[in-house]
């Protein structure tokens, strides 16, 4: 190797540098460029810069180190009260929290549901803030500044399936820190739809149906007993136990033994006056919860001109099956003037 070296610049020596220095002082410059060249491939190799070819950006920041496992903005949901009337809408909090020490923008928030029994409707905010702004199914904020802490309220309307009143509720959120997106989709709450108990209680003499129920003159006469049908209902939304309705017989009103009864057991006791219907259990929205029974009026002097009550103090309570909470409720009292009988409605006075 050494001989083919020296074979090799002896031969340049004689064709090149003897003649003229020159020669020599430019091979001397290119090995001296290609050394600082390959020295400098070799720095780089190892430095690694961030290196552009776009002037233009080198003074521009470069986007922050996020640690997604920490991200910068905090959320806090809740609700006030997870049973909610869906008429009413689902009252939500969102809480946000920027931890870091820049700014976060193009805040996003767009609930959802991981069930698809039920559908979010729509979205209403609650606040009375130009910053936040929606267009029905979304939240955008615009800027939230560091360490800056907003508070959200908005209610949620749902298309749901009665039958689940179970809902999950999940939020995405999509922000901006610096350049870089984020997005976090997470669960939120569960909420449930409040159970309704509703009852009814009416007097006819005639059915719906145009059928002779009562015997007696209508209007009442006193001293002449007229018998009327008096029927209570349930209907529900949600599953219920324990029912309970109950009512009191005025003076002058007698229980008489014809009743139509579809579910649970009829009680009266004639001390107290008091008529009691029980149910242990009540089904989501079923039709079979009516109780049917005859009352007997026979109307006194000191009645005549008046309209007689047939049931007084109606109250109903139940335990909803789902929450354990108590629904309870009262009813206006059943009379004479048969409001729901279409054919007799208004002829409740007791004449002589």
């Amino acid at each position: 190797m050494i001989k083919l070296l020296h074979h090799h610049w002896r031969r340049r020596w004689e064709r090149f540098y003897h003649r003229n220095r020159w020669h020599l002082m430019l091979d001397l410059a290119l090995v001296v460029i290609i050394i600082m060249l390959g020295s400098s491939v070799v720095a780089l190799h190892f430095y690694q810069p961030n290196f552009s070819w776009q002037p233009w950006n080198y003074n521009k920041p470069s986007s922050p180190t996020i640690d997604l496992s920490n991200p910068p903005l905090e959320v806090t949901v809740s609700s006030p009260q997870l049973d909610f009337d869906n008429q009413k809408g689902a009252l939500i909090n969102i809480n946000l929290k920027n931890k870091g020490e820049i700014a976060i923008s193009d805040i996003k928030i767009k609930p959802s549901l991981t069930s698809t029994i039920h559908q979010i409707e729509r979205l209403e905010i609650m606040n009375n803030d130009s910053s936040f702004q929606s267009d029905g199914q979304q939240i955008v904020i615009e800027h939230l500044s560091p360490q800056e802490t907003r508070d959200i309220n908005f209610r949620l309307y749902f298309n749901l399936d009665s039958e689940n009143r179970i809902i999950p509720l999940s939020g995405q959120i999509e922000y901006f820190v610096g350049r870089q997106a984020v997005q976090n989709f997470d669960d939120w709450l569960e909420l449930r739809l409040a159970s309704e108990l509703t009852a009814q209680a009416f007097a006819y003499y005639n059915s719906p149906q145009g059928d002779q129920l009562g015997i007696g003159p209508i209007p009442p006469i006193v001293g002449i007993p007229t018998k009327y049908w008096i029927f209570w209902e349930l209907k529900s939304l949600g599953d219920f136990q324990n029912l309970v309705m109950s009512a009191k017989l005025p003076i002058g009103v007698e229980l008489n033994d014809n009743r139509s009864l579809l579910a649970g057991e009829l009680k009266y006791n004639p001390d107290s006056r008091q008529l009691i219907w029980t149910i242990s259990e009540v089904i989501n929205q079923s039709d079979s919860y009516r109780v049917g029974f005859e009352v007997q009026l026979i109307p006194s002097i000191e009645q005549v001109g008046q309209i007689v009550p047939l049931n007084t103090n109606i109250k109903y309570y139940a335990q909803d099956a789902l929450t354990k909470q108590e629904v309870e409720g009262s009813l206006i009292d059943v009379d004479t003037d048969l409001s729901q009988d279409r054919i007799n409605r208004g002829q409740g006075r007791v004449i002589q």
